[in-house]
């Protein structure tokens, strides 16, 4: 694993940006960042790479994939721990269900970074065929894609929180850098290529 998290993939796979936070978290020291991670992909390779090197101080979805608790624990963990910085690891459906708790983050002031994968859907985005985007169903995509490109860092600005939107390494780190340093309510939204995920069970063709 460790020789894949080394690449530098661009258009980002998973494993690229979850380093370059793995790193950062690290970076952060004691008291060690708590961690939230929720999502499909997001969360399951997170569980890899992202480590902890303080007891109690990751939370996740959990065994039965309880997506949109990532806000809601972001917010008791900050409040809980007022001296840690709280990192979201989210994949963007995860984040999706309870996106609207930025603004408590920032009513409140919350040391939170919440960090979305966006790959545009559960697993992955659109990706259906030529013809099918073509043909009679062209008006019909999937029900687990969303809309490509979509801007979840816009989201907490409206509000008055920090937004980033990143693509490559260098702007990772730097929004990164920027937002632990700055403890505030943050959203970063890390472009991710539509076919670096994989549907659990690899059902895709059921769908």
């Amino acid at each position: 694993m460790e020789a894949q998290l080394a690449k530098d993939v661009v258009p980002f796979n998973f494993l690229t940006p979850m380093r370059i936070i793995r790193d950062a978290i690290l970076g952060v020291g004691s008291p060690a960042p708590i961690v939230v991670s929720e999502g499909a992909n997001t969360m399951d390779v997170g569980r890899a790479v992202l480590v902890q090197t303080e007891p109690r101080t990751r939370l996740d979805a959990g065994t039965w994939g309880t997506m949109g608790i990532g806000l809601g624990y972001c917010i008791a963990a900050a409040v809980a721990e007022p001296n840690r910085l709280v990192v979201a690891v989210e994949g963007d459906s995860g984040f999706g269900f309870s996106a609207m708790e930025v603004e408590t983050l920032v009513r409140y002031q919350l040391p939170v970074v919440v960090i979305v994968f966006n790959n545009g859907g559960v697993y992955g985005g659109d990706r259906r065929s030529p013809e099918e985007i073509t043909g009679p169903f062209k008006d019909d995509p999937a029900p687990t894609s969303f809309v490509p490109g979509a801007a979840y860092h816009i989201v907490i600005e409206a509000f008055g929180g920090k937004g980033y939107l990143v693509g490559t390494p260098d702007e990772l780190k730097s929004a990164l850098a920027e937002s632990f340093s700055a403890r505030k309510p943050t959203v970063i939204n890390v472009t991710i290529d539509p076919y670096a995920g994989a549907e659990s069970g690899r059902l895709q063709h059921k769908n």
